[in-house]
C-alpha cells in the first residue's frame, strides 16, 4: 500500500469544534507542553502511515482538562480511498473493559454488591462451577472451588476465566457460544458457568471473559439490558454520542477497516480476521463487557478525562473520587502477576508486550506501579489499557494528561502506536 506523502500531510487535520463533543481548547505551551513535542507527535503519527505500518491513525490529547490535539493521518478504508476523520469509528475491543468497570462501580456505590460477594449470589450457576486441577491436563479432572468466585476476582482478572483458545477443545468453548452475534450475554455467561474454571479463583491474573460476566452482573443489578444501562447511565450523561455496541446502517462507512501486514510489506484488508464478538449491526443482542464497544477517539478521551477528574466531567458526576482511586490502584500481589497477554499465544515471541513491564492491575485496568522499572514513559499513578485491534489510551494524574490513539491493525509491531504517543508527550512535558 503506497500513497504519496502529500496525502498524509493533507490529512493531518485539527477538528475540535463539534458542539456535541466540545472540550475547552488550549495551545500546548499554555498548559505545559512544547509546540516542538506536539509537532513531533504529528510527524511521528504521519510516519506510521507513510512507512506503511498503519493505514491511518486518529489521536487526541488533553492536558489540564484542555484539548490540545485531535488529529488524523491516512485512510480508514484504503480500497475506497476514505480518509481517517476525527469522527471515524473504531472497534475498541479491550478498551471496553474500563467502561465496564465504571458501570460496575456505579452499582457498587448504590450498594448493589460488596467486592467480596460470591458471584453465585447473583448468578447461581457459578456455585457449582468446577475447577480444572491442571489447565493443560485432563479436562475431566476437576475439583470444587476452594474459595468461591467473587466479584473482586472478576474485577482483578483472577477469576479463572480464560478465552476459547485457553480451553481444551473437548470443552467446546467458542466465541459462538459465549460472545457470538445472535446470543445474549446471559446465555453466554450461563454457558461459561457450566464450564470448568482454568484455575482456582484468586490464584493469578489471567486475561479472559471476566469483563463479560461483569457486564451480565450489571444487567442483574440494574434490571436493564447492558447496552441500555451504558447509554442511559454513562454515555448520554457524558455526551459520548458515538460510543455503543451498534452502528446505524447509514453510519457504517465511518467504521475503519482492519489491516494487517501482507506479502511484500504492504498492508492488506484483514477485517474478516478480526474476532467477531460483536457484529456492530443494529438489532444484535450480544453486548460484550470485555470487548464489544465501538467509538471515536474523542468520545474515549472524554471518558478518560472524567476518570482523571475524579469521576466528574462538565458538571456531571458518574463516580465518587474515592471510587476512582479504588479502581485505579494496583490490586495484585507479586504472586498473582505479572500481566502477560501472550500467555495465550495471541502474539509471537518476536512481538513481546514489554510495555506492560512494571504494571499491575487495578479493577479491570492496567496500573503503573511506583518504584518498578518501566519500558515506557509515564507519570506516577498512571492507569491505562489497549484494544486488540491496536487502540490505546492512558490517564496520567501526575502530569494531568489524558491521551488516546486509535487505528485498526492486527500484526507485529503493536507497540509502535503507543510508543509514538508516549515518546512525543513525555519528551515534551515542561517543568
Amino acid at each position: 500500500m503506497k500513497h504519496p506523502l502529500a496525502i498524509y500531510a493533507a490529512s493531518l487535520v485539527l477538528a475540535i469544534s463539534s458542539p456535541s463533543l466540545a472540550m475547552d481548547e488550549a495551545a500546548p505551551l499554555d498548559v505545559g507542553l512544547s509546540a516542538l513535542a506536539m509537532g513531533h507527535l504529528d510527524a511521528s503519527m504521519a510516519a506510521l502511515v507513510e512507512t506503511g505500518r498503519r493505514s491511518g491513525v486518529v489521536w487526541a490529547v488533553a492536558k489540564n482538562g484542555k484539548l490540545v490535539s485531535h488529529k488524523t493521518a491516512g485512510l480508514r478504508d484504503v480500497e475506497n480511498d476514505l480518509p481517517m476523520e476525527t469522527d471515524t469509528l473504531f472497534r475498541l475491543y479491550s478498551m471496553t473493559r474500563a467502561v465496564t468497570t465504571v458501570a460496575v462501580m456505579t452499582m457498587f456505590e448504590e450498594g448493589k454488591f460488596e467486592l467480596d460477594d460470591p458471584v453465585a449470589k447473583f448468578i447461581p450457576a457459578f456455585a457449582d462451577t468446577p475447577v480444572l486441577k491442571d489447565r493443560k491436563g485432563d479436562p475431566t479432572d476437576t475439583e470444587p472451588q476452594q474459595t468461591p468466585l467473587t466479584v473482586r476476582h472478576l474485577l482483578t482478572y483472577t477469576s479463572g476465566l480464560g478465552y476459547p483458545f485457553d480451553y481444551d477443545p473437548s470443552l467446546k468453548v467458542g466465541f459462538e457460544n459465549t460472545l457470538g452475534p445472535g446470543i445474549t450475554i446471559e446465555q453466554g455467561v450461563n454457558f461459561l458457568a457450566s464450564t470448568p474454571l482454568l484455575f482456582q479463583p484468586g490464584k493469578h491474573w489471567y486475561y479472559g471473559f471476566s469483563g463479560d460476566v461483569l457486564g451480565r452482573l450489571v444487567e442483574i443489578w440494574s434490571g436493564q439490558p447492558y447496552d441500555v444501562f451504558l447509554r442511559e447511565s454513562i454515555f448520554e450523561p457524558l455526551g459520548l454520542n458515538d460510543m455503543g455496541f451498534q452502528i446505524a446502517d447509514d453510519q457504517w462507512d465511518r467504521l475503519a477497516k482492519v489491516y494487517a501486514p501482507g506479502d511484500g510489506g504492504s498492508l492488506v484488508d484483514a477485517t474478516a480476521r478480526a474476532p467477531v464478538i460483536n457484529s456492530y449491526r443494529a438489532g444484535d443482542t450480544i453486548f460484550s463487557g470485555g470487548g464489544g464497544l465501538v467509538g471515536t477517539a474523542i468520545d474515549y478521551l472524554r471518558f478518560a478525562q472524567m476518570l482523571l477528574d475524579g469521576g466528574e466531567l462538565d458538571g456531571v458526576r458518574i463516580l465518587k473520587p474515592e471510587t476512582v482511586a479504588l479502581l485505579s490502584r494496583n490490586h495484585l500481589t507479586p504472586e498473582q502477576g505479572p500481566l502477560n497477554w501472550y500467555a495465550h499465544g495471541r502474539f509471537t515471541e518476536s512481538d513481546p508486550w514489554s510495555r506492560l513491564n512494571g504494571y499491575g492491575w487495578g479493577l479491570s485496568i492496567g496500573v503503573r506501579i511506583d518504584g518498578q522499572p518501566h519500558t515506557v514513559g509515564g507519570g506516577r499513578g498512571e492507569f491505562k489499557w489497549d484494544g486488540l485491534a491496536n487502540t490505546t489510551f492512558f490517564i496520567d494524574p501526575e502530569n494531568d494528561i489524558v491521551a488516546v490513539a486509535m487505528t485498526q491493525y492486527l500484526g507485529s509491531g503493536q507497540d509502535d502506536l503507543e510508543m509514538v504517543l508516549r515518546t512525543s508527550l513525555y519528551g515534551g512535558v515542561l517543568d
